[in-house]
């Protein structure tokens, strides 16, 4: 690379999206995703050559995102500053999705695997359903006794086996995770619970979330709750909550930012 035209070897992107019309970041056949869209946009900028994004995670189709993260290697020409670069982004991609942030990197950054912690936050609607809030908030059905899902949810944190609240178990070698904090905060009508981890397995949260739901409305207590994670059994958990109401918050690169997160408001106000 001609460091006399490019004094950085990889950028960081962080992204937000819409996740209703996309089968999630991954690509995938028979089905839009983020990275496909996004990466498209980089090959036009960049004259036609051919850019590989990696993404810090996936997400489920539906699933949404306020601050995905992402890198690529940056080819030598032309030579985009990361400013032009985000602007130019923005104004290629549509609506459903946004660069937040552009950041040089070192060359040997992984956006996968450098990862010291995610923060996601799930959405309950408290309240009436409305055509807007369906499309990034659940409905419980019955009315949830908060307080209860509170209690049964310092069960869930610390270092646990998470098979009870998985998909595809055998598709993972170890479902050992680490939850360092469960924050339960009403804003209006909207009950949002917000999980921050060193990382989270496939359809995990929505998992948790439909479990701390049956806490919520009595189908089952929070020693039951213990229980099924200590039986590392998914038959023995309740059903997964839909993805229309998950936000990937942040994605963290450094330990310390994970204590100082705090959920400002409802992640689509």
């Amino acid at each position: 690379m001609d460091k006399s035209e490019n004094n950085f070897n990889r950028l960081l992107l962080e992204i937000s999206f819409d996740g209703r019309n996309y089968g999630g970041w991954q690509i995938q056949p028979n089905s839009p995703t983020v990275q496909e869209l996004i990466q498209e946009t980089l090959t036009k900028l960049y004259s036609g050559q051919d850019i590989k994004l990696t993404g810090s995670s996936r997400t489920d189709a539906g699933v949404h995102a306020v601050g995905f993260a992402a890198s690529f290697a940056v080819p030598a020409r032309p030579h985009i500053p990361p400013d032009k670069l985000k602007k130019a982004l923005n104004g290629l991609l549509p609506d459903s999705v946004a660069i937040r942030g552009v950041k040089e990197v070192p060359m040997d950054f992984h956006a996968r695997f450098d990862t010291a912690g995610k923060a996601y936050t799930y959405v309950i609607n408290l309240g009436d359903e409305t055509p807007f809030a369906s499309h990034y908030s659940w409905r419980p059905y019955l009315k949830l006794d908060i307080e209860k899902m509170r209690e049964a949810a310092q069960h869930l944190i610390g270092t646990h086996d998470f098979s009870s609240f998985v998909v595809n178990r055998d598709d993972i070698d170890n479902a050992v995770r680490t939850i360092y904090n469960i924050d339960f905060q009403v804003f209006g009508q909207y009950l949002c619970i917000t999980f921050t981890g060193n990382g989270f397995l496939y359809r995990m949260i929505r998992c948790l979330v439909g479990a701390l739901e049956a806490v919520g409305t009595g189908k089952i207590s929070g020693p039951e709750l213990k229980t099924i994670l200590e039986q590392k059994d998914r038959r023995k958990a309740p059903n997964t909550a839909p993805p229309y109401g998950l936000f990937l918050m942040k994605v963290f690169y450094d330990k310390e930012d994970i204590t100082k997160f705090k959920l400002e408001n409802v992640p689509f106000l």
